[in-house]
């Protein structure tokens, strides 16, 4: 009969998980079950989900980050991967939609991140079990400052990570045990082997998250759709930017956007005067209020009205475009050259999975 060998958050670490299961001396009856978070903050995150797919008796749980990447809400870490993925994030994010969140063995009860003490276990808020902000929040109302291990005391002992315990699995009360041992912060990966209950770790090569959040940032913000950012997310983003100007590598970045900013706002003057000669074109149909319909088939014609009414200057353009890729493209629908503009944005916003560390 084989064993559950029941793994706390690998996050990415396929290194560290190679090396628990030859410690645990995987057989092939044995069933891999992870309690979730396998992904986000180590160096493979691809590799780990390849093994758990390419086993056939393995199971893993949805935990907090994997619910991030199916919901698309996406913070740094889920960034990462997103690229690291390339274009097998898909498929990555449609396999973690249909993942459990809980799994109910002879010998215990798995779930990822808490649990409500005397509800059934079918009847549990899905955010509780994964871990996520509101369910943590639920718990701490019912809860106060009390951790939910205390509390439980079920007559089938749970198993969970989410939460760090330190270097090595930690139990309550017998009844609870915490997997977490922090492997992506250097510490260790752990596994509690059912029926036995039987506590294994491997200690963590080093603090791969603190590597890859300095290897990835530059990766991640070429990433992200600079182009769409209104200019009130663009102000944020550029002070985020230049509070972390110590950085050389990201001070290139940030003087390349500014770059781009730059031709950005250089193409207003003559898009303003694009607007005004159409405008002039147009003036028998401004006149007409029967043609009035021509003037709005033209692309763009917010800009010919509001320049028709005398409120069209640099200084309110930006209520009328309110992202660089609406400037450009309506100054490229005018005619203006945004040849500039439009190479440095391709030089400077990678498309998926390309020029990535």
């Amino acid at each position: 009969m084989g064993r559950d060998i029941v793994i706390g958050d690998i996050h990415g670490c396929l290194a560290e998980l190679e090396a628990l299961l030859e410690r645990v001396e995987l057989r092939d009856e044995d069933r891999v079950i992870s309690v979730g978070d396998l992904v986000d903050r180590g160096p493979d995150s691809v590799g780990v989900w390849e093994l758990f797919r390419a086993r056939d008796n393995a199971v893993a749980l949805m935990g907090n980050h994997e619910r991030k990447h199916v919901r698309g809400v996406l913070s740094y870490s889920q960034e990462i991967v997103r690229l690291q993925f390339g274009p097998r994030y898909a498929a990555f994010r449609q396999w973690a939609a249909a993942l459990p969140y809980f799994l109910e063995t002879p010998d215990a009860i798995i779930v990822h991140g808490g649990f409500e003490a005397g509800v059934p276990l079918a009847e549990q808020r899905e955010d509780v079990l994964a871990g996520t902000t509101s369910g943590t929040r639920h718990l701490e109302g019912l809860y106060g400052e009390r951790y939910w291990t205390e509390l439980y005391s079920g007559d089938k002992p749970i198993v969970f990570g989410h939460h760090v315990v330190g270097d090595s699995i930690r139990v309550w009360n017998d009844r609870v045990y915490g997997l977490d041992t922090g492997a992506c912060h250097g510490q260790a990966l752990s596994a509690l082997v059912l029926p036995s209950f039987e506590r294994v770790s491997v200690p963590a090569a080093r603090d791969y998250w603190a590597q890859e959040r300095q290897r990835w940032q530059v990766a991640v913000l070429r990433s992200r759709a600079w182009p769409t950012f209104s200019a009130k997310k663009l102000r944020r983003e550029r002070d985020a930017l230049a509070r972390r100007s110590d950085d050389a590598e990201l001070a290139q970045f940030t003087a390349a956007l500014d770059a781009w900013l730059a031709e950005v706002d250089a193409l207003v003057p003559a898009l303003l005067d694009r607007v005004g000669a159409r405008r002039e074109q147009l003036r028998a149909c401004f006149d007409d209020r029967s043609r009035r319909a021509e003037v709005a088939a033209e692309p763009f014609a917010s800009l010919l009205f509001a320049c028709h009414a005398g409120a069209l200057d640099a200084a309110s353009i930006g209520q009328q475009l309110t992202t660089p890729a609406a400037i450009v493209d309506a100054a490229r629908a005018y005619g203006v050259d945004t040849g500039e503009a439009s190479e440095r944005a391709e030089r400077l916003f990678q498309t998926e999975g390309a020029g990535l560390p």
